[in-house]
C-alpha cells in the first residue's frame, strides 16, 4: 500500500516537473462551472485549486491520453513508459533553450519597420490591386463631381431661360399688336431696347432666348407680323449675334446660327455660310446647304455639286422641299449636279429632273446612261417613264436586253409607256423564254397589254404557262388594276 502511494506521488511529481507530455491532456470539471482543458499539468492543478478555494465542490481532475480518458493507474503506466524511453524534455533543458533563444535575440538589431506595412509593400500583386482600386475610387469621385456640376449648371441655365422667356413675352406681343410695321421701321435700337426694359439685354443667353422666341412666333404668324419680327430682329442687331455663332468652334452654335439666319431670311449672310458647306459635321453641313440655297440670289447648285460628302436620302428630301418653293422665274440649274464627281449628288440631280419635270434635261440623261453607275441607271429609267421620254426608246430596248434584272424590269415597264411594234416583238420573244422571274413576267405582260391586246391574248394561249394565265386574269380584272 505504501509502495502504491509512493508510486503515485512519483508520477504526480514527474508531471509537475515536466509540465507537458506528448499526447496527454488534463480536464478540470465541476458541477457549477464548465469543463476546461489543459495541456500543462501545473496549469490544470492551479485551476483546480482556484476552484476549490472559491468554494466550489466536487472539483474533478481527469486525465486523457490520445484523447481517451484514463484512470490514474493508466496514467502511471504511461508515465513509466515515457520515463523508461526518455520521451520527455527535462525542465532544465527547456529553460536553457529559452535562455539561448533570448540571448540570440538580444544580439540582433531591432527593426520596427519590418511590420505588416513592409510585407504589404513587398507584395506586388496586392499593390497592383490596391492601385486599381484607388484609381477606380478616384475616377468615381471625379465623375460624381462632374455630373453634379453639370446637372447644377444645366438646372441654373434652365431656370435662367424660364426667367428670360417671361421677360421677352410681353414686349414682343406689344410690338406686334400695338405698333404698325412703318412705326417699327422708324424705331432705333435704344427705343426697342427700352420696350423690353431689362438689365439682361447684354447677356448672351438672354439674346439667344429672345431669338428663339422670335423664331417661334415667326413660324406661327404670317403677313405683316413676319415683317415686323424681322425688323425687330435687325434693329436689335440680333443678326450679328447669329452670324457670330457661325465662327464658333462649337458645331451646335454653328448649326443654331445657320437655322436662325435661315428662318429670319437674312440674305447678306450668304458669304459667311460658304465655309460651312463642306463642314465635317452632318447637321451643320445639311443646314448650311439648305440655308445657302434658300438665301442665295443665284440658284446655281454648283456649290452642292462640289460637295465631297455623300448626300443622304434625308438631305435629298430636305433640299427638294427648299427647291420646290423656289419661284419658277428663278429656275434651278440642275445640270451642274449631273456633272458632279460625287455619285450621290448625280443621283439627286437625276431625281430633281424627274420631280421638277425638266424635259429639257432628258437628252443629258441619255448621254449619261452608258457610263452611269447602276443606281444612276435605275433613276434614269424611272425618270424616262415619269416624263414619257419617247425619244429614248432605243436606249430602253438596250436596257431591256441588257440582262440586269432590275434594269430589265424597269425597261419593260417603260416600254409600256413609250413602246412601239418593235417593243411588242421584243417582249414576246422574252416571254417565250423559260428563265424569266415572276416580276419580269408581270412587268412584260402589263406593258404588252397596254401596247397590243390581241398579241397579249395569243401569247398566253400559245405558251400554256400557268403563271401567264394567272397574270392575264389579274391584269384584266379592273378591281385589281392597281394591285
Amino acid at each position: 500500500m505504501a509502495f502504491q502511494e509512493a508510486d503515485s506521488l512519483a508520477t504526480t511529481t514527474f508531471l509537475k516537473q515536466v509540465g507537458q507530455i506528448e499526447s496527454m491532456t488534463f480536464k478540470v470539471s465541476a458541477n457549477e462551472v464548465s469543463t476546461e482543458e489543459f495541456r500543462d499539468f501545473n496549469l490544470a492543478l492551479n485551476y483546480r485549486d482556484s476552484l476549490i478555494s472559491a468554494g466550489i465542490n466536487d472539483v474533478v481532475l481527469n486525465y486523457f491520453i490520445f484523447e481517451e480518458e484514463k484512470e490514474f493507474e493508466g496514467v502511471k503506466e504511461y508515465v513509466s513508459l515515457i520515463k523508461l524511453n526518455d520521451l520527455f524534455i527535462p525542465e532544465s533543458k527547456i529553460n536553457a533553450a529559452r535562455e539561448d533563444i533570448l540571448i540570440a535575440a538580444n544580439k540582433l538589431d531591432f527593426k520596427a519597420y519590418y511590420t505588416l506595412r513592409s510585407r504589404i509593400f513587398n507584395d506586388i500583386k496586392f499593390m497592383i490591386l490596391m492601385g486599381i482600386l484607388t484609381l477606380f475610387i478616384i475616377t468615381f469621385l471625379v465623375l460624381l463631381f462632374f455630373l453634379t456640376f453639370v446637372r447644377s449648371k444645366n438646372r441654373n441655365k434652365a431656370n435662367q431661360i424660364k426667367l428670360y422667356q417671361s421677360i421677352v413675352g410681353d414686349p414682343i406681343s406689344n410690338l406686334l399688336f400695338s405698333y404698325e410695321l412703318q412705326e417699327i421701321q422708324t424705331m432705333t435700337y435704344g427705343e426697342v431696347k427700352a420696350i423690353f426694359n431689362t438689365e439682361y439685354f447684354e447677356v448672351d443667353l438672354f439674346k439667344d432666348t429672345l431669338i428663339k422666341e422670335i423664331i417661334y412666333v415667326n413660324k406661327n404668324l404670317k403677313g405683316d407680323f413676319k415683317d415686323k419680327l424681322k425688323e425687330i430682329y435687325l434693329i436689335l442687331q440680333l443678326d450679328s449675334f447669329s452670324k457670330k455663332k457661325l465662327k464658333s468652334k462649337n458645331w451646335e452654335d454653328q448649326a443654331s446660327g445657320i437655322v436662325e439666319l435661315h428662318e429670319m431670311n437674312i440674305k447678306d449672310a450668304v458669304p459667311q455660310l460658304g465655309p460651312l458647306l463642306q463642314s465635317k459635321v452632318f447637321l451643320v453641313r445639311t443646314n448650311a446647304v439648305r440655308a445657302y440655297l434658300h438665301l442665295s440670289p443665284i440658284k446655281d447648285l454648283k456649290f452642292l455639286a462640289d460637295q465631297d460628302f455623300p448626300l443622304s436620302k434625308w438631305q435629298q428630301m430636305s433640299l427638294y422641299r427648299v427647291i420646290k418653293e423656289i419661284s419658277k422665274d428663278e429656275q434651278v440649274k440642275v445640270v451642274s449636279l449631273l456633272d458632279s464627281d460625287n455619285p450621290s449628288i448625280r443621283v439627286f440631280g437625276i431625281k430633281l429632273v424627274r420631280l421638277l419635270g425638266r424635259m429639257d434635261r432628258i437628252s443629258k440623261l441619255s448621254q449619261m446612261y452608258p457610263v452611269s453607275t447602276y443606281a444612276e441607271k435605275i433613276e434614269i429609267l424611272t425618270t424616262f417613264k415619269a416624263l414619257n421620254a419617247f425619244t429614248e426608246l432605243e436606249l430602253t430596248h438596250r436596257a431591256f436586253l441588257n440582262g440586269e434584272p432590275k434594269l430589265s424590269i424597269l425597261a419593260a415597264e417603260l416600254m409600256g409607256v413609250i413602246g412601239d411594234d418593235t417593243s411588242v416583238d421584243l417582249i414576246i420573244e422574252k416571254l417565250k423564254q423559260n428563265n424569266n422571274s415572276f416580276e419580269f413576267k408581270k412587268s412584260m405582260m402589263i406593258s404588252l397589254f397596254s401596247l397590243d391586246k390581241f398579241k397579249f391574248e395569243s401569247i398566253v394561249d400559245q405558251q400554256g404557262d400557268e403563271q401567264l394565265y394567272q397574270l392575264r386574269s389579274h391584269i384584266k380584272d379592273t378591281l385589281l388594276a392597281y394591285v
